[in-house]
């Protein structure tokens, strides 16, 4: 005797979102990422061992009552400082970014967090140009590798990005790191003496630092 079995209705399965072709990419950019980050860092580190010998220079020129030389280790520090605020808040919004970028699991991820990346990439990018045109120009390769990330989505998904959201979240990120700089520098760069700090100017500029 054969017995009959009743038909039962299936759920139909959840669509799987895809992401085998995205991670290797978002890889690829997340490693050029680091690499510029570890630049940055190491960039500013050197600045900062800089500006110390030169606040002591211009301690030093002070002690000696010798005005003239002690402004013009200011003016250099002043310049050095003012290239080291820009390369920090650069690396702290690199650093974003790329804690950004992994979190990103598959398609639907990516018109969100890529859209504000391009934008702090393609800001960091103008800010590092005339400072250290290696990085910048990395970033400028970067930014393609992003653009054609989000292309693919959108083209995939369907999606698109709001320019006014991306926007928003991208000078948010940005302020954040420029507080967070300003923060750190105020804790590891010492103030110059009151009647120097008072009197220097931009007369001079300190060249662009080298990067290995």
């Amino acid at each position: 005797m054969k017995f009959k079995i009743p038909f039962r209705h299936e759920r139909p399965e959840k669509p799987v979102r895809r992401s085998y072709a995205l991670s290797p990419r978002i890889n690829d950019i997340l490693i050029q990422l680091r690499l510029q980050s570890e630049k940055l860092k190491r960039t500013y580190q050197r600045l900062l061992a800089r500006d110390r010998e030169l606040f002591e220079a211009c301690v030093g020129a002070e002690q000696e009552f010798d005005r003239d030389r002690a402004t013009i280790y200011a003016n250099e520090i002043a310049q050095l400082r003012k290239m080291s605020r820009t390369i920090l808040r650069s690396q702290i919004s690199l650093e974003k970014v790329i804690l950004r970028l992994e979190t990103i699991k598959d398609f639907g991820d990516v018109m969100n967090v890529l859209g504000p990346a391009t934008k702090i990439v393609k800001r960091i990018q103008s800010d590092l140009s005339g400072i250290i045109p290696e990085v910048a120009h990395n970033l400028g390769v970067i930014d393609e590798m992003l653009e054609s990330v989000i292309v693919e989505a959108g083209s995939f998904t369907g999606a698109t990005t709001t320019v006014m959201v991306a926007d928003s979240e991208a000078k948010r990120i940005l302020d954040e790191a420029a507080e967070i700089a300003a923060q750190r520098m105020s804790k590891q760069f010492p103030e110059l003496p009151e009647q120097i700090s008072g009197e220097k100017g931009e007369t001079s500029k300190t060249p662009s630092p080298d990067i290995p």
